[in-house]
């Protein structure tokens, strides 16, 4: 059985001789690795680009190592780790990409003008209209003129004589304290559910 130790990895041989003996251990370990990396990320490309990073790994760090213990349960072990922080990483940014969505929905329903039949977007629509009313005057300016004449930015900024970013700052700071206070009055989880289940 080969052993890191026996290959002399963590030995100063030649250049040449580690090659050979790195290209024999890829050779012998790479599919069944990636088939390995398969069982937890279902997808074999990703899988490769696992193993690669393994084997990529075991070839930089060859003069650290100084293993022991047979090379196949190492190799097995880093292939599970890289496996597992794979999906850890697919699993955060799933709920990143989520939230962005769920955000995104929230602020269009904000910013839309309508007359709702659903008693609920009735109330969180009074709500808005009457705490749109307490925010500071440019800022409340602003966020009426695209929410009710529905102008883009650039149209505010020639009526107000303001910069364009401003008037981004204004609906983004306008969005960001109706919905803590939709959040206060307990109206924001039923705006979610509203939301969620017409996508």
């Amino acid at each position: 059985m080969i052993t890191i130790s026996d290959n002399k990895f963590n030995e100063r041989g030649s250049r040449l001789g580690e090659f050979v003996l790195f290209q024999k251990l890829f050779e012998d370990y790479f599919r069944s690795l990636v088939t390995y990396s398969y069982r937890y990320v279902n997808d074999w490309s990703v899988g490769e680009d696992i193993v690669q990073d393994v084997f990529m790994a075991l070839w930089i760090n060859r003069d650290k190592i100084d293993f022991e213990e047979p090379i196949k349960p190492y190799l097995y072990r880093a292939t599970y780790n890289r496996s597992i922080n794979y999906l850890n990483s697919v699993s955060v940014q799933r709920r990143v990409d989520h939230a962005d969505m769920l955000d995104e929905l929230i602020d269009r329903e904000i910013l839309s003008y309508n007359q709702h039949d659903n008693l609920l977007l009735k109330e969180i629509e009074e709500e808005i209209t009457s705490f749109v009313g307490t925010l500071p005057e440019q800022r409340k300016r602003v966020f009426l003129l695209s929410r009710e004449e529905n102008l883009k930015n650039k149209e505010i900024a020639l009526r107000l004589n303001i910069s364009e970013k401003a008037v981004e700052k204004h609906i983004t700071k306008a969005l960001s304290d109706i919905r803590t206070h939709l959040t206060e009055t307990g109206l924001m989880s039923g705006l979610i559910c509203f939301l969620l289940n017409q996508h």
